[in-house]
């Protein structure tokens, strides 16, 4: 009894004990589920997290920058192009580990970088920060002395990052056209932006271990992942003709003393390209936070001076900065003024209103229907009686007014639609406005609101519109019909050859007929032969175009009045026979003190005429001829009678220096090849100069009085622009600079000019 009571007691104890382990062993089980959670996160759940964590505690990681892609002309001459440079970087915590003689190293650095030793010191001893630059895009030589010295003096703590600075070449050529990058090497403005995608490529990574002092481990891990090269853009513009473009577009800046820039544009109008695109004044895009106008700068300087506080200063800089870098060609807005005679007088030609007998009659001055103020024509003297032909090259308000009536407000904004003026144009360039033209109604409702939008638009007065909706609608008037999307890349390849994009000619829709094109060409070439154009026409090439002066509706003195400023224009097209290159050339507020009359006839179509003299036998456009070239004959020991019967089926014109009749002399050399309408020089009793000689100031000069002065001198004149021998016409340009020094035989090209021409 006892026995069974005392194992009974212990079959109790004992499973009591069992329970009270299985108690326990729950509570610890329970006590460590948070640890056995965590042990889970840390190693199954979020292992990758941690994995890499701990790997960039252990490593450094060190971008490289993509090698941006390279921009070129349509020859493949370099526009922007990117160079190779390194960063210089101090970490104070491996160069205290190292035991460096830091105002040594800081001597050093300073003398290759060109920067104060004691400021590299300085940033050298300061633990708070892991990476201090101290230098920037240096060259690859200067890298090199660098490396020298850590490997010479067993340095750590000085690191070189490999990045590329954007380079413009060409300084200012088609600043506004390139754009430029930033600071991140990210394209801004221009083509940089436009193609920063394509340009850019993607960045690299250069991966070292580091130990716990933050120092690289010397021959440890190292991943390398290659930066990806970004694309080449090659464009459709021309550097010979943008140079060409810019190069006149300043000379009548100076010229005029024009107040607030000039811009151009050169476009191919059969098929869009653009040849060359300028806006004056421009910047350097190497150095694009600069301010390159002077008078500009001048005035920010005057604000610093007076004590302008920070925030205005501020504004005006940016302000100054964002101007310069516009392109005022796709981007803002002007009066066409008269050039816009061209689309109205097609558009009337097209829908049958008008025709080429259609008469007009011009007093100077009309009270118009329609219209409560008298419309006054240029001339205050009036045209008199004239067809449609003597109303475009006389540019006569009264009779473009009469044309809009006939018209019709409906047909003139269909029209108007149809040539592109109230769209886009669809370049390939960010930044693009559509300008402002009228509401449909104040076109089409005369009866509401009368015909003054309708004829004062007929004339291309009172609305806006970019230069670049103006060049694509004339083109499409010349070239058959077809209005051409305008573009400027035209082809995209990366680092392998490969054709990202490659962009053709786009046809957007039809204006006109083939045949109303093909009248508009003979009324244009019209302009130019008889018009008020004729300071445009280049001897050997047809030539048409359309003048334009047009008062700024915009611009207010101090006190709110208008200010009677004005922007003077020209669109110049050749060949006329089969139209191929359109120009425009635009000049903003000539100045009224330099005594020149202010008008596109005698300010841009001479300036247009100049660029199409350079730019068409560049472009390989051939020269109207008549006849085969000829070896020209001995003409020395003949009488001026025998000289010229010789010359009498030459079609040349011979001009004779000196008082003997016997030709002592002649320029150009016998045996040299000339054309029909080439020039000979006879020189009588006096030997042919042999020397070099200086060119003189042609300017101010009449036909005989230049050809005169060149012929004593042994030189050639190679006259442009109005070819009318009248006193008033005189030479307003020449191509070389007066005391250039050139060869006797030497041909000149000299600018003439009608002063008297208008609009």
């Amino acid at each position: 009894m006892g026995k069974e009571a005392k194992f009974g007691r212990l079959r109790m104890d004992s499973g009591q004990h069992r329970r009270v382990m299985l108690a326990a062993a729950f509570l610890g089980v329970a006590a460590f589920l948070p640890v056995f959670g965590r042990l889970y996160t840390l190693m199954v759940r979020d292992y990758g997290m941690y994995s890499d964590l701990a790997l960039r505690n252990q490593t450094r990681s060190t971008a490289v920058t993509a090698g941006r892609g390279t921009i070129y002309d349509c020859n493949l001459n370099v526009l922007a192009v990117s160079e190779n440079r390194e960063n210089v970087y101090l970490n104070p915590h491996e160069l205290k580990q190292s035991r460096a003689e830091i105002p040594a190293v800081a001597e050093f650095l300073a003398q290759v970088l060109d920067k104060d030793a004691p400021w590299i010191e300085a940033q050298a001893q300061d633990l708070k920060k892991r990476y201090k630059q101290v230098g920037s895009n240096i060259s690859e030589e200067k890298a090199a002395q660098i490396r020298t010295y850590i490997r010479e003096h067993r340095l750590s703590g000085i690191h070189l990052e490999p990045t590329s600075v954007r380079v413009y070449p060409n300084g200012t050529l088609a600043a506004q056209v390139l754009g430029f990058t930033n600071a991140s090497n990210d394209g801004t403005e221009g083509v940089e932006a436009a193609y920063n995608r394509y340009l850019s490529g993607s960045a690299g990574r250069v991966i070292t271990t580091k130990g716990n002092n933050e120092m690289d481990i010397p021959f440890s891990y190292e991943g390398f992942q290659a930066a990806k090269q970004g694309a080449d853009v090659i464009l459709t513009l021309d550097s010979t003709v943008q140079e060409i473009l810019e190069k006149q577009l300043a000379a009548a800046v100076a010229r005029y003393d024009v107040q607030n820039g000039a811009f151009g544009l050169v476009m191919n109008c059969k098929t869009g390209e653009i040849l060359a695109m300028a806006t004056l004044g421009s910047y350097d895009p190497n150095h694009y936070l600069e301010i390159a106008d002077d008078r500009t700068l001048a005035g920010l300087q005057q604000m610093l001076a007076q004590g302008t506080d920070a925030a205005t200063y501020s504004k005006a800089l940016a302000d100054a900065r964002w101007k310069q870098w516009r392109n005022r060609v796709l981007s803002d807005g002007y009066e066409p003024g008269s050039t816009f005679k061209v689309l109205t007088m097609a558009a009337a030609l097209d829908c049958g209103a008008i025709t080429l007998e259609t008469p007009f009659y011009c007093r100077g001055a009309e009270q118009i229907p329609g219209r409560s103020q008298l419309l006054h024509c240029w001339r205050s003297a009036g045209h008199g009686a004239e067809k449609t032909p003597q109303a475009l090259q006389n540019s006569c308000n009264i009779a473009f007014a009469h044309i809009a009536l006939k018209l019709g407000g409906e047909r003139f904004y269909d029209y108007i639609t149809r040539f592109g003026i109230l769209e886009k144009t669809g370049i390939d360039l960010s930044g693009e406005s559509k300008g402002v033209f009228f509401d449909k109604k104040l076109i089409t409702d005369t009866d509401k609101w009368g015909t003054a939008s309708l004829t004062s638009g007929s004339f291309g007065q009172t609305f806006k519109i970019t230069p670049l909706q103006l060049v694509r609608a004339i083109s499409s008037v010349v070239n058959g019909g077809n209005l051409m999307e305008p573009y400027l890349v035209s082809q995209v390849v990366d680092a392998n050859g490969v054709t990202l994009l490659r962009q053709e000619p786009t046809v957007v829709r039809s204006t006109i007929s083939p045949e109303t094109s093909a009248t508009m060409r003979e009324l244009i070439r019209s302009v130019v032969t008889e018009g008020t154009a004729k300071n445009a026409a280049v001897a050997g090439f047809s030539v048409g175009g359309k003048t334009g002066t047009s008062e700024k509706i915009d611009v207010f003195d101090e006190n709110g009045q208008r200010v009677q400023d004005k922007i003077v224009s020209f669109v110049g097209i050749a060949p006329m026979e089969d139209p191929e290159y359109i120009v425009l050339a635009a000049l903003d507020t000539p100045s009224r003190s330099t005594g020149i009359y202010i008008s596109g006839g005698v300010m841009a179509a001479p300036t247009v005429g100049a660029i199409l003299a350079d730019i068409l036998p560049y472009l390989g456009v051939p020269r109207q001829q008549e006849g085969e070239p000829f070896p020209l004959v001995d003409l020395t020991g003949k009488t001026v009678k025998e000289a010229k019967a010789a010359l009498k089926d030459c079609h040349v014109t011979i001009t004779t220096l000196g008082q003997e009749d016997t030709v002592t002399g002649q320029l150009p050399a016998a045996g040299q090849m000339l054309l029909p309408g080439s020039e000979v020089l006879l020189y009588l009793g006096q030997p042919t100069p042999r020397q070099r000689v200086q060119v003189p100031d042609f300017r101010g000069m009449n036909r005989q009085q230049a050809n005169d002065t060149a012929g004593r001198l042994g030189l050639f004149i190679r006259p442009i622009g109005c070819l009318d021998i009248v006193p008033r016409v005189t030479a307003c340009s020449q191509g070389e600079a007066p005391g250039t020094e050139l060869a006797v035989g030497s041909t000149v090209t000299v600018q003439f000019a009608d002063g008297a021409l208008r609009d």
